[in-house]
């Protein structure tokens, strides 16, 4: 059982190191994986910065353009857009906005039919219908063209961009602060989401309103996945995030754009930190939060790392091992020692039968528990007959032989419960516990004198002891245990008898 703990408490600990092992080397991995992260970070941030004032740099460019040539503003396509589209992928629209107040909206009209037909008038953002006419306002902002001249681009020409939230936010900071602005995300003509980054376009000073706002916006529809680099390698558990500082993220229109790779497990979510920073970038023109998270995961620790734990838990094994079954060990052969001297102390050598010190402690243990059950015990006392001519005929080695054979035979006759202890040179005491009557007793001493007087082979000698034994109980003959042995030694002098038989031998 105790080797049992031992090992089990070996298994516990070597599990514990283990653990701290691989948290050991799982921290020096995460280490690496965070200096990647804040790489990844860096790399990211600058694409973005980079791809914003790309964007701004175009608009920039249309709306200088446009101001040189306001006069031409027709559907035309002119060779510098064309290339500007060309150049640029990620631009779905260019597009010119036009602020026109309610005075002006019957020549608008008749502008945009000789332009683009009979069926295209000033209408509320998103209507598809000529005849659909827009509410009230003090202000019109409509859409004059679009280039690319796509169809999904030529329904944008005649709405309001004031009616669209998104466009009407960006076009009420744009008139504020006389920046260029981003809107929040919103739904391209194609239907994909995307951002509008528009700006006034500086026109000649006669062609300002009196309250010297800008009349006419440049507009720049880009798609929202452009912002980030196509495909871009990254590792398992990582994710990018991209809105508008504006933009909720549980709006329909807010929804932020994501890049992640190979989503981590529960157990990885459970066992590995996660890593996220989140920054505005593009000032106060373009207000994008960009977020980089990432859950760290199996992946992070190396082919190298796992090796090196895996000869650690080895190695702790092993040591474990050793230490377990050495202590095992040493704890057995220290319990054996002790047994060994506990065997020595309180037995005797010859006969291996229990000695003096024993025996009166088993007496005094068998006249407690009589006390307690109300029973009697027997002590006899044996005293061998004519033992000390063996010796003195044969010689010692044949004397203790013939002890031993008698200590043999004396437990072959008594109880497994009863005890027998040799306490002098040719003496033994035996107690008999829990007997009923005086007739018990005389039949184990009947048994014992029949057993020890039987002839003894010792090396051709054929030897014959004989015995006295006298009997003495418990209360009725003492209460102590000298009082008991010195009445059954009584009894066994006023029994003796000469032996019958003298030892002799057969050569």
């Amino acid at each position: 059982m105790q080797a049992r703990l031992v090992y089990a408490g070996c298994i516990a600990l070597w599990l514990i190191l283990s653990a701290l092992a691989a948290l050991s080397i799982a921290s020096r991995s995460l280490l690496g994986a965070e200096q990647q992260f804040n790489n990844q970070l860096q790399q990211l941030t600058e694409q973005l910065k980079q791809r914003l004032l790309t964007n701004e740099t175009i608009l920039d460019s249309y709306a200088t353009f446009s101001a040189l040539d306001h006069r031409n503003e027709t559907r035309r396509k002119h060779p510098f857009v064309t290339q500007l589209l060309r150049r640029y992928p990620q631009i779905v629209a260019l597009a010119h906005i036009e602020r026109v107040p309610p005075a002006r909206l019957n020549g608008f009209n008749r502008q945009l039919q000789r332009e683009y037909g009979a069926d295209h008038r000033l209408r509320p953002f998103g209507a598809r219908q000529a005849d659909a006419a827009p509410p009230p306002q003090t202000e019109y902002f409509p859409l004059m063209f679009a280039e690319p001249q796509s169809q999904a681009n030529l329904q944008l020409v005649g709405m309001d961009a004031w009616q669209q939230p998104q466009l009407r936010e960006a076009l009420q900071d744009s008139l504020n602060s006389g920046r260029t602005t981003l809107s929040r995300q919103l739904r391209l003509p194609q239907g994909d989401p995307g951002y509008a980054l528009l700006r006034s376009i500086d026109n000649h000073a006669a062609d300002k309103p009196p309250d010297l706002q800008p009349r006419h916006f440049a507009l720049l529809f880009i798609r929202a996945d452009s912002l980030l680099p196509a495909d871009p390698p990254l590792p398992a558990g990582m994710e990018v995030s991209i809105r508008h500082r504006d933009d909720s993220s549980r709006t329909a229109s807010g929804q932020p754009l994501r890049l992640d790779g190979a989503q981590a497990g529960m157990l990885e979510r459970l066992l590995f930190p996660r890593l996220e920073t989140s920054q505005l970038l593009g000032g106060g023109n373009q207000p994008l939060r960009f977020t980089l998270s990432w859950q760290q995961g199996w992946g992070q620790i190396g082919m190298l790392e796992w090796a090196v734990w895996l000869l650690l838990t080895l190695l702790l094994a092993i040591g474990m091992g050793l230490a377990g079954y050495g202590f095992v060990r040493s704890s057995n052969n220290r319990r054996q020692r002790e047994n060994q001297l506990f065997h020595l102390a309180n037995h005797d050598r010859l006969t291996g039968l229990a000695n003096r010190n024993l025996f009166y402690d088993r007496l005094q243990h068998a006249i407690s528990r009589v006390d307690r059950s109300g029973k009697r015990l027997g002590l006899l006392f044996l005293d061998l007959d004519r033992f000390k001519p063996v010796n003195d005929t044969y010689g010692h080695v044949v004397g203790d032989r013939v002890l031993q054979l008698i200590a043999a035979r004396i437990q072959d006759v008594i109880r497994d419960e009863d005890t027998v202890a040799r306490i002098g040179g040719d003496e033994f005491v035996i107690l008999m516990e829990d007997i009923e009557s005086n007739r018990e007793a005389d039949k184990v001493v009947a048994r014992l004198k029949q057993a020890i007087q039987m002839p003894y082979q010792v090396d051709n000698h054929r030897i014959l002891v004989g015995v006295s034994i006298g009997t003495a109980y418990y209360p009725e003959d003492g209460l102590l245990i000298d009082e008991l042995l010195a009445v059954a030694d009584r009894k066994m002098y006023g029994n003796k008898q000469s032996p019958s038989r003298h030892a002799e031998t057969v050569d």
